[in-house]
């Protein structure tokens, strides 16, 4: 069975499973078993439920993704979202809801396509046998204003898709928090659904591709209590030619998408790579990397990094080979921010240093420009590069953060795996450390 952090198997070049090895691979895999219930409120994905497609404006489909949140944690998740508040809980006490796609082609995943937020503003506190296994669904004490321990709540592709949509930027994922009322604005054509340009889908122009859909809760009580980490979930995705409708496979629950990845291609390592900043509940991005030797002597580097909930985004990904290493055919791809959020969207700037021996990619800091082009939570973007060297000469890679803090910035590695704070003494060494 695969497992979170496949270590590289080979280091020839190796293509991703096909539909149909995928296929058998998943049903192998079978996603994560339940293990026991959670402390304090804890809100995940058991099922994603449809995907709506909902027209085309200049070659962009704009689609919304169903899905039924459950409750794993011992105590309700607020609900609530009425002015004046439901009882003792507030307003903005309630979940917020994003939708993504992915793709794996050619040995690259990237992201496709990623939606606004759906405002959580009701539970149907609905009874699954599978949310919480011997428990059961335990009706709360508010009601329709909190999701119960053990209880579901359905929202569909439609509702999950009907517009206004709040945005993206306003909502602190590793706390949950966000201003209420939350900003709505006006919307035309395909605005603030997941956008996917019909290029990204067309079987002609992706051949052998594989797709993904995601869904991902945010919520305050839930992060309060160090349960944000479960909230996502996926499941695979097939394209129908000339429509562009989209179909669902199975969900793999408390996972995110990029999962999907080394579980596709084995040769794929998978790092979680978190941040503990003082005082506020732990940010997790996902580092995957793949690594083919094209020719002998000749290796290509694909990164993938995936922010979960990191509200301090990351500005800057290095890697440092511990030799001599010539560096050539360095890219990039982000996924756009749309419909009005005030991100810039400037590609990363990419550098090789021969002297240190660090390939990079950097965006402006946040003294520059706290709009500037971060990577945000629950988005991916890709770094690739080839090099004359492989992977084990490799001796560090440093993931720099966005918004001022401690730690300013995490180094991990891949053989062995580990993930280490630098700024584990003055509280700050980013100003000794800009090179790295």
């Amino acid at each position: 069975m695969p497992t979170p952090t496949t270590l590289l198997a080979s280091r020839r070049r190796t293509g991703a499973l096909g539909r149909a090895a995928f296929a058998v691979a998943l049903a192998t895999f079978g996603g994560p078993a339940f293990s026991a219930q959670t402390v304090g409120p804890d809100v995940t994905v058991i099922q994603l439920t449809g995907i709506d497609n909902n027209g085309v404006s200049s070659g962009i489909r704009g689609y919304s993704i169903g899905t039924t949140s459950c409750n794993v944690g011992n105590q309700p998740v607020a609900w609530c979202n009425s002015i004046g508040g439901c009882g003792l809980l507030q307003a903005q006490d309630h979940p917020v809801i994003a939708q993504n796609l992915f793709r794996l082609k050619g040995g690259r995943f990237d992201q496709i396509g990623m939606s606004w937020l759906k405002h959580g503003f009701l539970s149907t506190n609905s009874p699954s046998a599978s949310c919480l296994p011997g428990i059961g669904c335990q009706p709360p004490p508010l009601g329709g204003d909190q999701l119960g321990v053990g209880c579901t709540d359905t929202y569909g592709a439609s509702l999950n898709g009907s517009r206004p949509l709040g945005m993206r930027s306003e909502v602190n994922a590793a706390t949950g928090d966000f201003p209420y009322p939350y900003t709505t604005v006006g919307f035309a054509g395909v605005d603030q659904w997941a956008q996917v340009a019909e290029a990204d889908l067309d079987p002609v122009l992706n051949p052998g591709a594989l797709y993904f859909a995601e869904g991902h809760y945010v919520t305050a009580d839930d992060a309060r209590f160090g349960n944000g980490l479960n909230n996502a979930s996926w499941a695979p995705v097939t394209v129908a030619p000339g429509t562009y409708n989209l179909f669902l496979g199975a969900t793999i629950r408390e996972e995110s998408a990029i999962r999907a990845w080394p579980l596709a291609d084995p040769t794929v390592q998978l790092l979680p790579v978190d941040v503990q900043t003082p005082g506020f509940p732990a940010e997790r991005f996902h580092v995957a990397r793949k690594v083919s030797e094209v020719a002998p002597g000749s290796w290509h580097y694909e990164y993938a990094v995936h922010n979960l909930n990191s509200a301090r985004a990351a500005v800057r990904l290095a890697v440092t080979f511990s030799g001599a290493a010539a560096v050539t055919g360095i890219g990039f791809k982000d996924i756009e921010h749309h419909s009005g959020e005030p991100y810039v969207g400037t590609d990363w700037v990419a550098a090789f240093d021969g002297a240190s021996g660090t390939v990079s990619w950097e965006t402006d800091d946040f003294a520059a420009d706290p709009n500037a082009n971060a990577l945000r939570w629950s988005t991916l973007f890709n770094f690739w590069f080839d090099a004359d060297t492989g992977p084990e000469a490799i001796s560090r890679h440093v993931l720099t953060l966005f918004v001022p803090g401690t730690p300013c910035r995490v180094s991990f590695s891949y053989a062995p795996d580990y993930v280490f704070a630098d700024d584990f003494e003055t509280g700050d060494l980013c100003s000794w450390s800009a090179q790295l």
